[in-house]
């Protein structure tokens, strides 16, 4: 259903940033970001890539700030558990909630994921990168949990609203998938 192809990591897992240690704050552990990749990224241009990136990968000093410390709150906040693969979407749909959006918030999220995606070519950000995924996986990963979705009829009819639960089953199912792939990234980076 879901076709993919995991390239594969070229940078160790980073260690939680030094700033935990001495403000004795417990980041959720073990928390990552997916993003869609953006021209000139996705290569090859236009086949569904995206890529993975720690939560502590937000702490790199070459990443604009505030910005990416205003991401990593919003990514690792309470509510969330030790494990979770969030999507980029995820964050949005969490936002308009809120009744906020990115430039309210005071992120700049295509900057920062541009420069993850550069900074992980450098080999300076360990990141996991996903090609060839579906029409299908992109439109889930590129739409929120509470995104109206229209697919095609069977019978060639006008395009017929996706059940919001179908969505988010097959989001999770989706979310599944690729963590598995994560946790085989990882295990296989810090051995």
């Amino acid at each position: 259903m879901f076709r993919r192809q995991r390239n594969e990591p070229s940078a160790d897992p980073p260690r939680l940033h030094p700033a935990h240690a001495v403000s004795g704050l417990e980041p959720v552990k073990d928390i990552y970001l997916l993003f869609l990749n953006r021209p000139p990224d996705d290569i090859p241009a236009d086949d569904g890539g995206a890529t993975v990136v720690p939560a502590a990968s937000l702490y790199h000093p070459e990443l604009p700030q505030p910005d990416a410390r205003r991401l990593y709150d919003r990514l690792t906040h309470p509510n969330r558990y030790p494990g979770a693969l969030v999507f980029l979407s995820d964050i949005t749909a969490e936002l308009a909630l809120e009744g906020l959006s990115w430039p309210q918030v005071g992120i700049d999220y295509e900057v920062l994921t541009d420069r993850l995606v550069a900074l992980h070519r450098r080999g300076e950000v360990w990141a996991m990168r996903l090609a060839q995924l579906s029409e299908l996986a992109v439109t889930l990963l590129a739409s929120g949990p509470h995104t109206q979705i229209y697919v095609t009829a069977p019978n060639g009819g006008p395009p017929e609203l996706l059940d919001p639960t179908i969505l988010q089953v097959r989001r999770e199912e989706l979310r599944s998938m690729i963590r598995a792939d994560l946790e085989r990234a990882v295990a296989r980076g810090r051995h």
